[in-house]
């Protein structure tokens, strides 16, 4: 297990003189009574660090002497915790692929994250473009942008941030959770690459979304993006292996002519809380988040 460090950095730092060219963190242990390494007062899991920024702290998959193709942020959902999520999505594997992987910590509320997407951007979205500058400012990373993986509450958040601030995404990942709020409140024009994952028989996070949390169908989130991103009508199925042992498979669909690629995966007889196959998720949304093998 790596050590955990722990910065308070202030938004202010961010551009003046955090960054340099040393690309260094400074380690601070913080350990339980037992001598545990925490995050946000859950177990570090292997391969990750703990970092402080801005008050929060946050799991990081990666090492300031290595460099990195791209960025990669993965949310957790509600109730959940960064080590599920980066689990969930293997960040050891993606750290592995040549991408620098951070796990942020929610804000503690019941969504936790201010993803009921309206006109004003909220402390998250703020957050999180804090967090992707801090990223580039301290490790060595490809571009000055990054990719969201966001799983239940996390994907709401994705939809959010491809929203507000998609001029610092490459795409979105969300895995069974799609928008929240009122799609007038996401004028942007800006267009990011978006991968939905989602099974017709999730029962916490239904497809057809629900009015409580203001929580938008699959199709309907899908059709605003295909509006954003200039597609056409016509797209490709593609057969993808099960995410789950228990799945039936996965078809996917991929639109045509996008600016930037667009795509949504039906997750057979998968339920919302599943052992997923981290390995198949990659399969699936690899093409359409650029990433290589």
């Amino acid at each position: 297990m790596k050590k955990t460090t722990s910065i308070l950095v202030l938004t202010t730092c961010l551009i003046s003189a955090c960054g340099g060219s040393s690309k260094t963190v400074n380690p601070v242990n913080d350990n339980n009574s037992n001598g545990q390494s925490l995050c946000a007062a859950q177990a570090i899991p292997d391969g990750a660090e703990c970092i402080g920024v801005d008050g929060r702290q946050n799991l990081v998959f990666g090492d300031t002497s290595k460099e990195y193709k791209g960025l990669i942020l993965t949310l957790h959902g509600a109730p959940g915790y960064m080590a599920k999520v980066a689990d969930i999505f293997n960040a050891n594997m993606l750290e592995e692929k040549g991408y620098l992987v951070i796990s942020p910590n929610g804000n503690g509320s019941a969504w936790q994250w201010d993803s009921n997407t309206d006109a004003n951007i909220g402390d998250d979205s703020n957050y999180i473009a804090n967090l992707i500058d801090y990223a580039h400012a301290n490790y060595t990373v490809e571009g000055d942008k990054a990719r969201i993986f966001g799983y239940s509450a996390g994907g709401f958040m994705a939809y959010t941030l491809a929203c507000h601030i998609p001029e610092k995404l490459v795409g979105i990942v969300a895995l069974a959770g799609q928008y929240r709020g009122d799609f007038a409140a996401c004028s942007t024009t800006t267009a990011v690459a978006i991968h939905h994952l989602h099974s017709p028989t999730d029962m916490e996070v239904p497809v057809n979304g629900r009015a409580s949390g203001n929580i938008k169908s699959v199709e309907d989130t899908i059709n605003h993006w295909l509006s954003i991103n200039g597609c056409a009508a016509q797209f490709e199925q593609i057969t993808h292996p099960a995410v789950t042992t228990d799945s039936s498979g996965t078809v996917t669909n991929s639109w045509q002519q996008c600016a930037t690629p667009v795509a949504s995966s039906k997750l057979f007889t998968v339920p919302h809380e599943s052992d997923y196959l981290s390995d198949a998720l990659y399969e699936i949304y690899q093409s359409s988040m650029a990433l290589e093998n």
